[in-house]
């Protein structure tokens, strides 16, 4: 059985993902001795097939995930992977998942040997492809969200935590938690979530960002213990970094296509005072170096996702080495 889960929404499809590993181990591999995670982006088919093929003697089926195949890059892998996994797609001895963020139905940017195990992925039974939620949508998870700690929130003040947070499914959910349990009452209110979130969001990023891009590692280090202090998770830091380093970096592309900040807002689709205050910023960074924090800020969250990583331990390291 062969399952594939993406899309830009990265919060919903590693939920589902978590779903499906918690199921697998609580009703077939409570020890998780044939569950195994790969990192796509440097894996290679005889490591795939390896893992695919060796599992539990106590446990028939084994399942295997594999994260962003399509960052590998190795042309070669997506031929070999379209031909091999043909033998997989009605088996129910073996569970493989494949896991890609940000790609989309209509993906345009892959090349023609990838496009080929797209589409041969794209075709199985089991597929889902999770879109940016907007709009009704959007308005109606938040209250599902809210409904799994028996909380409820008003029109008003979702549409607040919405414009907040930028509609981001990563921050809506920490926000969601953080204010159920603050509240005593039933329902969370626009008076509960100016008090506990509004500015909270951006202005703490950008000041971590600017402490980093400013190479002040004391700086640094005693606002992400402010972040940690205030409740904030691993989870949520490392995806809110990552999301601020990728702006960081299509700012800095722009500002060497010589654009200002009023273009880069219209083109990028910012709002204009995160442009700004982002073209401030990746002024200090070079391409490349901006590419290497978002490297190692994906790994720290691949390690994080899938082992027992110390991930506060392994943020102030990766400030330390400023």
């Amino acid at each position: 059985m062969i399952i594939f889960l993406y899309g830009a929404d990265t919060f919903r499809a590693r939920r589902m993902l978590q779903k499906m590993k918690k199921k697998f181990m609580a009703d077939l591999d409570p020890d998780a001795s044939s569950l195994n995670v790969l990192d796509g982006q440097n894996a290679t088919l005889k490591e795939i097939g390896e893992k695919i093929n060796t599992g539990s003697l106590f446990v028939k089926k084994r399942l295997v995930v594999i994260e962003n195949i399509f960052k590998n890059k190795k042309e070669k892998i997506f031929s070999e992977l379209s031909e091999y996994l043909k033998r997989f797609s009605t088996s129910e001895d073996n569970i493989i998942i494949f896991i890609d963020e940000e790609l989309t139905s209509q993906e345009k940017s892959l090349k023609a040997e990838a496009k080929k195990l797209f589409t041969f992925l794209n075709k199985q039974k089991y597929v889902q492809e999770f879109k940016t939620l907007s709009g009704t949508q959007l308005l109606n998870w938040l209250k599902k969200e809210t409904n799994l700690y028996q909380k409820e929130i008003s029109s008003s003040a979702a549409a607040l935590l919405i414009n907040l947070t930028s509609g981001n499914l990563w921050s809506l959910s920490q926000e969601i938690k953080k204010l159920s349990f603050y509240t005593t009452e039933k329902i969370i209110t626009e008076a509960d979530i100016k008090i506990l979130t509004t500015g909270t969001f951006n202005e703490d990023i950008f000041a971590l960002t600017d402490a980093l891009s400013a190479k002040n590692k004391p700086q640094a280090i005693r606002l992400l213990e402010e972040q940690y202090a205030a409740g904030l998770g691993d989870e949520y830091l490392i995806a809110m970094l990552i999301r601020q380093f990728k702006i960081l970096l299509q700012i800095r592309e722009a500002l060497d296509d010589k654009m200002n900040p009023l273009e880069m807002a219209g083109k990028l689709k910012l709002h204009p005072y995160v442009a700004k205050k982002g073209a401030l910023q990746a002024k200090n960074f070079s391409q490349q170096t901006l590419k290497n924090y978002l490297n190692r800020l994906i790994n720290l969250d691949f390690s994080n996702k899938n082992s027992s990583a110390d991930i506060k331990t392994e943020l102030t390291l990766l400030i330390s080495s400023l």
